[in-house]
């Protein structure tokens, strides 16, 4: 009796334990040093970046939202050195755009690993038309992914450009967290290259 009693509470406390860790975050790895460039030298940017994914208490968190703004920033720095870049605080995410600055909003809309349609829930919506349609069933969804907003104030009239940024690996659940923390840093990858593309093409 007092053995069956056993082997029901590791039971239950195993099955509660898996469903309350349904959500997985994992820090990217840093931002890689290349060639020294001189692209969009001199040009003065503020950038301010915040978290707006959903993530719930029974996530699996294993990095932080502030080490991600800190990776994103560092990114963005490394990849334009010859720039005069300015990181804003989290809290002056809506204040106005300077004037003779170039101003660029990051807004993390998504940046973690579930199985199935699960990774949906943690996904933030800066804007109601950001969708991310239907994720697949029964593999290891990691997504990561952005709403950019630049706004370029160098000349007397304001420039405001905008673009969603939504990048999907899905992977066999095969391997477990492994595969998906695999699989997550795929989609970071992608999503910062998208990112910077935005950056440079815009302001170029």
């Amino acid at each position: 009796m007092n053995k069956k009693f056993f082997l029901l509470v590791i039971w239950m406390f195993l099955t509660i334990n898996t469903f309350a860790q349904k959500i997985f975050v994992w820090c990217p790895p840093n931002a890689e040093i290349g060639p020294v460039n001189d692209k969009l030298k001199g040009l003065n940017i503020n950038i301010v970046i915040a978290d707006f994914r959903k993530i719930v208490d029974t996530t699996h968190v294993e990095c932080t939202s502030e080490d991600l703004i800190t990776t994103i920033a560092q990114t963005i720095t490394t990849a334009y050195p010859a720039a005069i870049i300015n990181i804003l605080d989290t809290n002056q995410f809506k204040t106005q755009a300077e004037k003779q600055k170039v101003t660029i909003r990051i807004a993390i809309t998504a940046y973690h690993s579930a199985s199935g349609n699960d990774a949906s829930d943690a996904i933030g919506k800066p804007e109601e038309n950001f969708s991310w349609g239907v994720l697949p069933k029964n593999k290891w969804n990691s997504v990561a992914g952005f709403n950019v907003v630049i706004e370029d104030y160098r000349s007397e009239n304001l420039k405001k450009l905008t673009r969603n940024i939504a990048n999907i690996v899905s992977r066999p659940n095969i391997g477990g967290s492994l595969t998906a923390k695999k699989a997550l840093f795929e989609a970071y990858k992608e999503a910062n290259r998208e990112l910077l593309y935005f950056i440079e093409s815009t302001l170029q």
